[in-house]
């Protein structure tokens, strides 16, 4: 998350206090308010990208698996419908050996009726012929002798002979219909028996057929709803994959706005210093160098020369939010000398940060006077001071528009007006 510019201003205000033992506001923002901004937001710029790239490429590896599994799928569907048609032909297969089954066993039983019928005959026939050999038992081996020798005339032997070759020739014909019927139902009990066998093989055919395409159906099925799910994981993984780089893109163009517009402030607030500096420039120039300086219980840090920016509240110069400035700035050319404004000792001397060369003094009763944007010190900590011996020059280091020095005075670490200790009315600084 990029931090607001108050939330930078307070945490370097916080960080000088850790250094120097007080709270003391910035004398004027400038830009390295901004500048420390535009490092925090080029830093989250540079890991949004990297998050960014990261993004892609799991998109990337996304899309491949949902194309992977799409091609999957269909590659599923082509074996379905090849399991479809196998099913299909096995079933045709499996239908056609049923039907074979079946028209094998309606002839099975056609054929044992058939058989019946003929054993039926074949023992009626057997029944005839057992009842002329019975009756040729009967009458004798030479009977048709007999009845040939018993004939009273030629005509009667002819008759005779006539009827013996009659009952001769209907046995011979008995018997071989006898045969022939045997003959018959040996071969029909040979076509049962082959018409039994393959009605067992076309059943056998038809199940063997219906397994396998109830096996490859189910296969293909499953396959196929396997590739279903995989496919819609990857969907879904796809779908993740764009709603985190969605976020991310989002938040990589809010840091390139941000970016945009700590730019448009970095060059209003060169602006804003180049129009500050002009102006205080025209100031001294047109100021008179023989001002009084205000008096008081303390000595003015800088004699001759008048107070500019009040303490307390105050719109902030460059971004136009409420700030709080705890002390006063008195405006000087560069190099003029900074005097302590009573007896004490140094308690510290800093460089660099908002307020560039600074020194803390510690005076009796819980005061303390900061002296602030120094061109260079003129003291040591731990050194003991008398009121206008010199800490220092005036400069423009830290965060400052112009050569000024920022005052500040604070009774047991609350800031209080400066003025109070010139004649006017003690307050401290209300905010």
């Amino acid at each position: 998350m990029v931090p607001s510019r108050t939330g930078i201003a307070l945490s370097l205000a916080c960080a000088f206090v850790a250094s120097v033992g007080f709270a003391a506001p910035t004398q004027a923002a400038d830009l390295g308010e901004i500048k420390s901004e535009q490092s925090q937001v080029q830093s989250s710029l540079k890991s949004t990208t990297q998050a960014l790239g990261k993004a892609n490429t799991k998109l990337q590896k996304a899309v491949n698996a949902a194309a992977t599994a799409q091609r999957s799928l269909v590659q599923a569907k082509i074996l379905k419908k090849a399991a479809l048609r196998e099913s299909k032909k096995a079933a045709a297969v499996a239908d056609s050996a049923r039907v074979d089954s079946e028209y094998a066993k309606s002839s099975l039983i056609l054929g044992a009726r058939a058989l019946t019928r003929l054993n039926r005959k074949l023992d009626e026939q057997r029944a005839d012929i057992e009842d002329v050999a019975r009756a040729v038992y009967q009458q004798g081996p030479l009977s048709e002798v007999s009845i040939l020798m018993s004939a009273q005339d030629p005509a009667d032997f002819t008759a005779r002979m006539a009827a013996v070759n009659y009952v001769s020739r209907e046995q011979q014909s008995m018997e071989r219909v006898i045969l022939a019927s045997s003959a018959d139902a040996e071969m029909q009990e040979v076509k049962l028996t082959a018409l039994a066998d393959k009605a067992t093989t076309a059943q056998a055919k038809a199940d063997r057929e219906l397994s396998k395409s109830v096996v490859a159906l189910t296969a293909a099925k499953k396959q196929q709803r396997a590739v279903v799910q995989l496919r819609k994981e990857k969907r879904q993984a796809v779908k993740s994959a764009k709603m985190y780089k969605g976020k991310i893109k989002n938040r990589y163009e809010r840091l390139k706005r941000e970016e945009r517009t700590l730019k448009l402030a970095a060059q209003k607030a060169v602006a804003a210093a180049r129009k500050a500096a002009a102006k205080k420039a025209a100031a001294k120039n047109a100021a008179p160098q023989n001002a009084q300086s205000p008096s008081g219980s303390l000595t003015w840090p800088l004699p001759g020369r008048s107070k500019g920016g009040g303490a307390g509240p105050r719109v902030h110069p460059i971004y136009g939010h409420n700030s709080c400035h705890t002390g006063i700035d008195i405006g000087a050319p560069s190099g003029t000398s900074v005097i302590a404004a009573g007896q004490g000792s140094v308690a510290t001397v800093t460089r660099g940060g908002p307020y560039g060369n600074a020194v803390l003094v510690v005076h009796s009763g819980g005061l303390t006077t900061f002296y602030a944007h120094l061109s260079s010190t003129s003291v040591t900590v731990g050194q003991s001071l008398n009121a206008g011996q010199e800490v220092g020059k005036v400069g423009s280091t830290g965060w400052s528009t112009g050569p000024h020095l920022h005052f500040e005075t604070r009774l047991d670490g609350t800031p209080y007006d400066p003025m109070g200790w010139y004649g006017a009315a003690m307050r401290a600084v209300p905010c």
